[in-house]
C-alpha cells in the first residue's frame, strides 16, 4: 500500500511539474509574441526615421546647390556692377576733359 502511495505522490509531483512547465511555456509564448510586436514597431519606426533622414539629406543637398548658385549669381552681379561703375567713371572723366 505504501508503495502505491509513493507512486501516487511521485505521479502527483510530476503532474504538478508538468502543469508548471505548461504555464511557463504559455507565459514565454505570450512574452515572445509581445516582444515580436515591439520589435516590429521598432523596425517600422527605424525605417521611418531612415526615410526621414534621407529626405532631409536630399533637401540639404538641394539647399546647398541653391545657395552656391545664388553666391555665383551674386559674384557675377558684383562684377558687372564694378564694370559698369568703371565705365561710368571713364565716361565722366571723358566728358570733363
Amino acid at each position: 500500500m505504501e508503495l502505491i502511495r509513493e507512486d501516487e505522490d511521485a505521479l502527483a509531483r510530476l503532474e504538478a511539474r508538468l502543469d508548471l512547465l505548461a504555464q511557463t511555456l504559455s507565459t514565454l509564448r505570450t512574452r515572445n509574441a509581445e516582444l515580436e510586436q515591439q520589435l516590429n514597431a521598432a523596425e517600422a519606426s527605424r525605417d521611418a526615421a531612415v526615410a526621414e533622414v534621407d529626405d532631409v539629406r536630399e533637401q540639404l543637398a538641394r539647399a546647398s546647390e541653391e545657395s552656391e548658385a545664388l553666391r555665383n549669381r551674386q559674384r557675377e552681379a558684383a562684377s558687372r556692377i564694378k564694370n559698369l561703375l568703371s565705365q561710368v567713371e571713364q565716361m565722366d572723366l571723358l566728358s570733363e576733359a
